[in-house]
């Protein structure tokens, strides 16, 4: 059994779409979420958005607004969720202008009707996807 750590490839650019996922472990831990590690790798996430991934997994911006629930890629809601666990706010730049783009997308009547990627009853989605932006929103303005 190996005991050296891998080092990474640093001659290879990050993917947002890896670093968004393995982000929400650190978000949803207790004391990960206050690492200096997970706030950096939420710097280089937010620094992202609107933009198409390195790798062509994710190779048009398109993909920051077509949504899964439960979080399944990185999107721009999963973004959100992670990083308003980690502490950041409406001062840095990439999320406020993305919690604007939710507000200009938001109906009449409160809700939004996005692009969901996922299969099933698109409405029952929709409503936890709904109840997933408030929450994060929430937290980024400062509640809990």
């Amino acid at each position: 059994m190996a005991t050296d750590t891998v080092q990474p490839d640093q001659s290879k650019p990050f993917s947002h779409l890896v670093t968004g996922v393995v982000l929400r472990a650190f978000a949803a831990h207790e004391t990960y979420r206050r690492s200096a590690e997970a706030k950096a790798a939420g710097k280089l996430l937010d620094s992202r958005f609107f933009r198409r991934d390195l790798y062509p997994d994710r190779g048009t911006p398109e993909y920051w607004t077509r949504f899964t629930y439960p979080f399944w890629f990185t999107d721009l809601l999963s973004s959100l969720d992670s990083l308003s666990f980690l502490g950041f706010n409406l001062c840095d730049s990439q999320v406020k202008a993305a919690v604007q783009w939710f507000a200009e997308e938001q109906q009449k009547n409160g809700l939004w009707y996005l692009s969901l990627l996922k299969n099933g009853k698109k409405e029952d989605l929709n409503t936890w996807v709904c109840l997933a932006i408030c929450r994060a929103i929430k937290r980024l303005h400062g509640g809990v």
